[in-house]
């Protein structure tokens, strides 16, 4: 069995050295550690050196600035086979399970099939004092219709299979419409493979000021920022661009079921059928108070 674990870092001198700690501490070795560095102006990349010169299985290479989901998504498709890959942010710090956790879950299954291990975390400041939020709690949903409206997990819970890799890697984030790579992958492995849900926290999700993408421990505030992103726009319309994208590549691989889903959520802004159809489609709703708010956002052509 081999296992890689890839690291995207960008300005992280504050914090790497506590998660690579982290992950040689794991009770189930990596064999590989392959990091590359996103045009850092700090000391990450010496600090990368010295842990590439002192333990010879952690690689590291430099690149251009191109943002998270372009770093990890050239990391996922440049880097050497293996049965298992693992994707780990700079500034976190994993518990000495996590991988074996993770493992352990995915042997479990039909390995012929794509498949995405994702756990809870627990939410942290920026010195690792843990914050009681409901937000790091599991949405609870691994199907593929929720897939297209919900995040599970962030991408540094994520574990997956050298088929999830092979599918996913069909998708090219440089052309096709991508937000962020994690939410790419949950939702491909969803469509042709089995996503995992984890309910047991193996990691401390660090939130400070200078996360590429991290989550507001107060649940008002998350609401509140959810309102700010739709009156400015910034993410207006991304599930149903990433619908569209989703369609465009793999269309022609699933069932109609799953295609009839994609172009629910794709197009249902062109067609007053297919918006009443979403709105009464159960497949989508989470029975939670979100509900209100996916009503709204599909009346208002947000989603």
């Amino acid at each position: 069995m081999k296992l890689i674990v890839l690291m995207s870092t960008y300005n992280g001198e504050n914090y790497i050295r506590e998660q690579l700690e982290s992950l040689l501490n794991q009770t189930l070795k990596p064999d590989q550690i392959l990091i590359r560095d996103d045009g850092s102006k700090d000391a990450t990349v010496e600090v990368l050196k010295e842990y590439s010169d002192k333990y010879p299985f952690i690689k590291y290479y430099c690149g251009d600035n191109k943002g998270p989901a372009k770093s990890f998504w050239e990391l996922i498709g440049n880097c050497p086979e293996a049965q298992y890959y693992a994707l780990c942010d700079q500034d976190d710090v994993w518990f000495e399970d996590k991988l074996e956790s993770a493992i352990k879950a995915l042997e479990k299954e039909d390995t012929d099939v794509p498949l995405l291990y994702c756990s809870r975390y627990t939410l942290t400041d920026a010195d690792l004092n843990p914050i009681d939020s409901n937000v790091s709690r599991l949405y609870g949903f691994s199907d593929f219709p929720h897939s297209l409206i919900y995040h599970t997990a962030p991408g540094c819970t994520f574990v997956f299979n050298d088929r999830a890799r092979r599918k996913i890697l069909k998708y090219d984030v440089n052309k096709e419409y991508c937000v962020i790579h994690d939410a790419i992958i949950h939702k491909v492995v969803a469509m042709f493979g089995k996503v995992i849900l984890d309910p047991e926290t193996h990691m401390y999700y660090r939130q400070h000021g200078n996360n590429q993408i991290g989550m507001n421990a107060n649940v008002f505030k998350v609401f509140a920022g959810r309102v700010k992103r739709f009156l400015n726009g910034r993410i207006r319309n991304y599930r149903s661009n990433s619908a569209k994208s989703l369609l465009k590549v793999y269309g022609e691989e699933i069932d109609e079921e799953k295609r009839e889903l994609l172009n629910t959520v794709a197009y249902y802004m062109n067609d007053m059928t297919l918006k009443k159809s979403f709105l009464k489609d159960k497949r989508f709703r989470s029975n939670t108070g979100n509900d209100f708010f996916f009503i709204i956002l599909v009346l208002v052509n947000y989603i």
